[in-house]
C-alpha cells in the first residue's frame, strides 16, 4: 500500500473516502440537520471535526423559502 491511504492509515486515521466526493448532492430537504449545518458529510453523515471538502450545493424550496446549502464531504 502506499500514497496518502498508507500514510494516514499508519498515522491511525481512516483512509480517506472518495466514495463520498462522488455521490450525488441530495435535494436540501433531504440532507440530516447535521449535515445541512456543515457539521457531517452529506453521504455518510461522518462528523466532520477536522473540516471537509466542499462538495457542491443542495438545492430545494419550501414554498418561498430557498433552503439551499453548501454541502460538505469527508476528506
Amino acid at each position: 500500500m502506499s500514497g496518502p491511504a498508507a500514510a494516514s492509515a499508519r498515522a491511525g486515521q481512516a483512509p480517506p473516502r472518495p466514495a463520498c466526493r462522488t455521490t450525488p448532492v441530495p435535494d436540501a430537504r433531504q440532507l440530516t440537520t447535521e449535515a445541512y449545518a456543515g457539521r457531517a458529510c452529506y453521504a455518510c453523515g461522518q462528523h466532520l471535526e477536522h473540516g471537509g471538502v466542499p462538495a457542491g450545493r443542495a438545492v430545494g424550496q419550501d414554498g418561498a423559502h430557498d433552503l439551499s446549502t453548501e454541502v460538505y464531504a469527508c476528506p
